[in-house]
């Protein structure tokens, strides 16, 4: 079968398997490393306001690492705080292809996992650029159509990359990568209603999806099976989520592997919307 008659989740998941951290360029790793420095500090910054508490209130017992606190968590709650602390503040880095926000959700998502199945550094760093690289490229796939329908492309495109990025990280086989990608898509959620009244769903996003994707790995390592044609499918993510645009999926392949995306990706000198920084 050649890549013509696979769905765009194999073609990706064949992409991701390949992937070694050799591959990434020097460029790539720096930025990744900016981004993880980044998103660190933003956890801890925001580690003592009153959604973190209540998120923090909510989560499960177990022994994963919420940054900037001496408690310990569930592998999931670790990924929804460190994710809703990160976007929390507004000051978090910005594709502005999208816009979307990449660092937010794979930082926390590729932590979980390093802890969960003992990743080396360099499998962090390929996870965490892998997954940057598709929600960038999800996002030209998409411009501004996932919006428009109500939904927060961060949320809705997050889960995937960050999927991608965990399934590159523990060198998850094409099948099971595939499925994860499918099963991420009946994860994908994050309504923007919150901008009616200024409520405080939209800093939970980037943490919801980290811990989907947490999830949805686990599951499709375990056997459970998700639609390959979950991105162009009749009812899948092009359709469902951005109805109102014709999709480029062709932006997901160009020079794919040979020009990153992520390299572009910006960070705020200051906690507001990225369109206004220019102008402060």
């Amino acid at each position: 079968m050649n890549d013509n008659d696979k769905t765009i989740s194999q073609r990706l998941s064949r992409w991701a398997a390949s992937m070694e951290p050799e591959d990434l360029p020097p460029a790539t790793v720096e930025k990744i490393r900016d981004i993880l420095v980044d998103i660190v500090g933003l956890c801890i910054a925001a580690r003592n306001e009153d959604y973190i508490e209540a998120t923090k209130a909510a989560a499960e017992p177990g022994d994963h690492v919420i940054i900037g606190h001496p408690g310990r968590v569930s592998p999931s709650s670790a990924a929804l705080i460190n994710g809703t602390a990160a976007h929390g503040e507004d000051f978090d880095d910005t594709f502005e292809g999208g816009p979307v926000h990449s660092g937010v959700v794979m930082v926390p998502a590729l932590l979980a996992a390093a802890q969960t199945y003992g990743l080396t550094n360099d499998r962090v760093v390929l996870g965490m650029a892998t997954g940057a690289e598709l929600l960038c490229r999800l996002a030209l796939t998409l411009p501004k159509g996932v919006h428009k329908a109500g939904f927060h492309p961060t949320a809705v495109l997050g889960v995937f990359g960050a999927t991608l990025g965990i399934c590159s990280a523990c060198r998850a086989s094409e099948e099971v990568t595939a499925n994860a990608l499918g099963i991420a898509g009946s994860m994908a959620s994050g309504i923007i209603e919150y901008l009616g009244d200024g409520s405080w769903t939209k800093r939970m996003h980037p943490g919801w999806a980290a811990q989907s994707a947490l999830r949805a790995y686990a599951m499709a390592q375990a056997g459970f099976i998700g639609p390959k044609s979950v991105f162009e499918g009749t009812h899948g993510v092009f359709n469902v989520f951005a109805s109102s645009i014709e999709p480029r999926p062709e932006q997901l392949f160009k020079e794919l592997g040979a020009r990153w995306l992520t390299e572009t990706i910006a960070i705020k000198p200051y906690p507001c919307g990225s369109m206004i920084q220019p102008y402060i």
